[in-house]
C-alpha cells in the first residue's frame, strides 16, 4: 500500500523567522529539496528555499502584475482563472518530480501566503496531505528589518505585513496549522521544536539535527531586534491593525488560545477591518 505524501508548507512574511522554521522543520526530517537559493548577507545561514518554487511563485505574481513589495490586493479570482490554468499544471508537475516521492516533505517561500488559493489547488491537484506552519514575528521588527536592508518606509512595511499575513488565512481553517513566533523559537528552541512538532503529527527528529539545529544554526547575534505589541506604531490604521493581528496570532503561538471557533470569529472580523482599510 502506498503510504500518502504529506507536505508541510511554511508561510509567513518576509523577514520574520521563515528561514529558521524551515531548518527546523529539516530537522525534525521534513524533507525540502536539495536545491535551495544561495545565502546572502542579510540571511547568512541560508533561506532554505527550493529556487523552483521561488521561480514559480514569482510567476504567478507576475501573472497578477505584483511583485513581492506590492501590498495591492490579491483577487482569490484570478489565481483560480483559466490564466493560471497552464501555470498550476506546471506547478503539479514540479511537485510530482521533486517531492511528492518523499512521505513527509514540505518548502518555504514567503510569497507562497500571498498566492494561498494558488497553492491550495496545487496540492490538491498533487494529491498531497497538506498542514501548515504560519510563522509569525512582530511587525515592527519586520518593519526594521526591511528598513536596514532597503530603506523601506516603516508604515508600508505594516501595510505589507498585512496584505502577507491577512487575507487568505482563513482558508487553512480546515487544515492542520501551528502557528510559530520567532522570538519564541530564539528564546526556547527545543521547546518550541516538541510544540510544532506535537501540534502537525511530526516525528521527533534525531537528536543530533535537532541539538545542531538548537545550538549552532540558531545565532542571537543575527536577532538584531527585539520588540513588544506595545511598541508597535498604533497611531496609524496600519499600525493598529498590524498590532491586533499580531497579538491575535501570538496568543495561539504561545499556547494562551487555541485554533478555534472563537479564534475564527475574530479573525474575520479582523479581516473585515483590513477589508475596509484597503477599500478606504
Amino acid at each position: 500500500m502506498k503510504h500518502p505524501s504529506r507536505a508541510i508548507v511554511v508561510i509567513g512574511m518576509h523577514r520574520s523567522g521563515t528561514s529558521a522554521a524551515a531548518r527546523a522543520l529539516a530537522a525534525l526530517g521534513v524533507y525540502l529539496g536539495n536545491d535551495f537559493l544561495d545565502a546572502q548577507p542579510e540571511n547568512p545561514t541560508g533561506y532554505w528555499e527550493d529556487r523552483g518554487i521561488v521561480e514559480l511563485d514569482d510567476r504567478v505574481l507576475k501573472g497578477l502584475g505584483l511583485q513581492w513589495d506590492d501590498a495591492g490586493t490579491v483577487e482569490p479570482r484570478r489565481l483560480r482563472g483559466w490564466r493560471m490554468w497552464r501555470l498550476r499544471r506546471q506547478t503539479v508537475g514540479y511537485l510530482r518530480r521533486r517531492f511528492t516521492a518523499h512521505g513527509l516533505w514540505g518548502f518555504k517561500d514567503p510569497r507562497a501566503i500571498r498566492v494561498l488559493p494558488f497553492w491550495l489547488d496545487v496540492l490538491r491537484a498533487a494529491g498531497a496531505s497538506d498542514s501548515y506552519l504560519l510563522v509569525i514575528r512582530n511587525p515592527a521588527s519586520v518593519a526594521a528589518s526591511l528598513y536596514a536592508r532597503q530603506r523601506m518606509p516603516a508604515q508600508f512595511a505594516l501595510r505589507l505585513w498585512l496584505a502577507y499575513t491577512v487575507p487568505f488565512l482563513d482558508l487553512l481553517a480546515e487544515k492542520p496549522l501551528a502557528v510559530l513566533d520567532y522570538d519564541l523559537l530564539m528564546r526556547e528552541p527545543r521547546a518550541q521544536l516538541d510544540r510544532v512538532a506535537g501540534k502537525l503529527r511530526l516525528p521527533a527528529g534525531a537528536p543530533g539535527e535537532v541539538e545542531r539545529f538548537a545550538g549552532a544554526f540558531l545565532d542571537e547575534r543575527l536577532r538584531h531586534t527585539v520588540f513588544s505589541p506595545d511598541e508597535i506604531d498604533a497611531s496609524t490604521q496600519a499600525g493598529c491593525l498590524a498590532r491586533d493581528a499580531y497579538v491575535l496570532l501570538y496568543g495561539v503561538a504561545a499556547d494562551r488560545r487555541a485554533i478555534d471557533a472563537q479564534f475564527w470569529h475574530e479573525w474575520g472580523a479582523l479581516q473585515a477591518r483590513v477589508e475596509l482599510a484597503e477599500r478606504g
